[in-house]
């Protein structure tokens, strides 16, 4: 293998959640490892693999982890054969062999997605050649293992395998390399991945030293809090520059040792290609309230150059985000309910309505009548669904069961000629005017019949209906229009009609309609 590959543990301490961060002490080596929810995972426990007679306890957040369906015990090894967002929190594995006792503590943090956050940093020359391995260590076998995958930047490569190698490495390779393993376990198929960073650098004559790890990032914490920095920097390509190297860090342009609470502790390792790596760990012992929004720069000076890369501390605001989440569910109720009272509008001013008494008598505005009632003509042949909805179902609905008063034309005409101010005084006695408009064609116009008549009452002709558009207009009162056929040509109707449907609408009737339904609902919304 001749890629360059080493690991940046270190940085996921860093983007790790704040629930993680508690765990973190001087004494403790804690890993910070990411899955996504519904897949495998696994966690390890380091131990002396020749030693016998092991017992293992595992805990999470100071609690006993027992055998679930979903949680298994395999040797070192925990399984959770499918993660759930309440799996994230602190473990730890305590290893019980003779009088020894070894406990390891790592942190296990679940999200939602398609793909989990690197576990592992890797990083390459631009031109290198660059291996991935999906080894046992990393993604042990659990029951039958099907198929190895591989996906970048969480899409297929198509390539498959617990190996793959790529060759004069560009600088577009730079990304997220996942190994997926889809495996059968007593007869469920599971998948579990690991996902690696790539960071390519750019290959130069001379190669300077580089911060890799921070640039310009914010960590959130609270006051009071014990936590670590880690800072890693790229060196050079032979051991001896360790010599020459600075890695240094300063808080707001003064060196660490003005404060007692910081103390740096710095590692050098060499990986591939003689590459020369160094990391460096600010310990605070209390993280200081002054802390936050200055700059903790990391610096690696040698004779080939100098890096700095930088780091912020942000006081975790928990009041901001109960405000903000306080004020979404806020707002979602407020939507939520105007969105309830517009679909029941209709209903609930009904109710009130009824409540109030305000739609069992027209006596408020000195009205005898609710409505008064009247058809436009229609062919014969229809007229009688037409006459049943005025006479008999108007009546059945809105008096009977509502209480309402209405001036039905045709049941409460006592004069046998009808005439313009015997028409005006009734509708000036009504609140709303609801003419039921029928099937309106020029051969049914021929047809003079106003619905509803009653037996042997003189039909109203043309000047007649003329008479009651023009005793309408004169009043000035609100106009209701039925319509009980889709069909209806409404360029027939009056000019004053015409400006009444296009303003307000009309009311489609349906025989087949309850007495409780949406139609009746709408009329009497309307009409009171």
């Amino acid at each position: 293998m001749t890629g360059v590959i080493f690991l940046l543990l270190s940085w996921s301490l860093l983007v790790s959640m704040s629930r993680c961060r508690a765990l973190t002490t001087f004494t403790d080596q804690q890993v910070v490892l990411h899955t996504v929810k519904s897949q495998a995972f696994s966690l390890f426990c380091d131990t002396d693999q020749h030693v016998q007679n092991v017992t293992y306890t595992w805990t999470k957040d100071n609690c006993t982890i027992k055998v679930t369906p979903r949680i298994k015990f395999q040797g070192n090894v925990i399984w959770f054969l499918s993660t759930e967002l309440s799996d994230s929190g602190n473990y730890r594995c305590r290893s019980t062999y003779s009088s020894e006792i070894v406990e390891n503590a790592m942190c296990l943090s679940v999200e939602s997605g398609l793909c989990s956050r690197p576990n592992q940093f890797s990083v390459a020359w631009q031109g290198s050649n660059v291996n991935f391995s999906c080894t046992e260590n990393r993604i042990p076998t659990m029951g039958q293992e099907l198929q190895v995958q591989w996906w970048k930047d969480c899409k297929p490569t198509g390539m498959q395998g617990r190996e793959i190698s790529f060759y004069n490495m560009p600088m577009s390779g730079m990304g997220n390399y996942t190994c997926l393993v889809i495996f059968k376990y007593e007869g469920k198929t599971y998948n579990a991945s690991y996902t690696t960073e790539l960071i390519m650098l750019k290959d130069e004559a001379e190669k300077k030293p580089k911060v890799i790890f921070p640039r310009d990032k914010t960590v959130h914490v609270k006051p009071g809090e014990r936590m670590k920095l880690d800072c890693t920097v790229f060196i050079g390509e032979r051991e001896e520059e360790t010599l020459e190297t600075t890695v240094y860090w300063t808080i707001n342009n003064s060196y660490t040792q003005k404060y007692p609470q910081l103390h740096e502790n710095m590692t050098f390792e060499v990986r591939e290609n003689n590459n020369v790596y160094g990391h460096s760990t600010l310990l605070i012992s209390e993280v200081l309230p002054e802390f936050f929004g200055m700059p903790f720069k990391c610096t690696v000076m040698n004779p080939n150059g100098m890096d700095a890369g930088v780091l912020h501390l942000k006081q975790d605001d928990y009041n901001i985000i109960q405000t903000i989440m306080m004020i979404s569910f806020i707002v979602g109720v407020a939507v939520m309910a105007t969105g309830l009272f517009m679909y029941f509008k209709v209903d609930i001013i009904l109710a009130c309505r009824d409540l109030g008494g305000k739609g069992k008598a027209a006596s408020q505005d000195r009205k005898l009548y609710n409505a008064y009632v009247s058809c436009y003509p229609g062919t014969g042949s229809g007229c009688s669904a037409a006459e049943d909805l005025a006479l008999r179902l108007m009546s059945e609905v809105l008096e009977q069961r509502h209480g309402l008063r209405l001036f039905i034309h045709g049941r409460d005409n006592t004069d046998v000629e009808v005439n313009l101010a015997a028409m005006t005084d009734a509708i000036n006695q009504s609140r709303t005017v609801v003419l039921i408009l029928h099937r309106m064609s020029p051969a049914n116009l021929q047809c003079q019949v106003l619905i509803p008549v009653s037996q042997g009452q003189d039909m109203l002709n043309a000047s007649q209906r003329q008479d009651l558009c023009s005793a309408i207009a004169q009043c000035t009162i609100p106009v209701i229009l039925v319509e009980d056929d889709e069909n209806t040509d409404h360029s027939l109707l009056p000019e004053c009609l015409q400006a009444v449907r296009q303003t307000q609408g009309a009311l489609r009737w349906n025989p087949t309609v309850q007495p409780s339904g949406r139609f009746w609902k709408q009329l009497r919304y309307r009409m009171t």
